[in-house]
């Protein structure tokens, strides 16, 4: 099972149109990419590392599709 969130961001898969911004902008490597288009499942972008997310929110900063979002406190 693939991990959509850390302690800082929440991931829609759904609204992720895989441009790959969030994978460049992340200083920590957090993110992972599902690259390949399979029955039922488009390209889009998930957390690999969840433990390596700082809270930087350069991913939400640069994610013109709202597919990345902060973790309410």
């Amino acid at each position: 099972m693939k991990q959509f969130q850390t302690d800082h961001i929440d991931v829609d898969s759904h609204k992720c149109q895989a441009c790959w911004e969030c994978y460049e902008a992340c200083p920590k490597q957090v993110f992972g990419k599902i690259n390949v288009l399979r029955l039922g499942v488009h390209k889009h972008i998930y957390v690999k590392k969840p433990a390596g997310c700082i809270g930087c929110k350069k991913c939400i900063k640069v994610c013109q599709h709202g597919a990345i979002t902060a973790v309410s406190a």
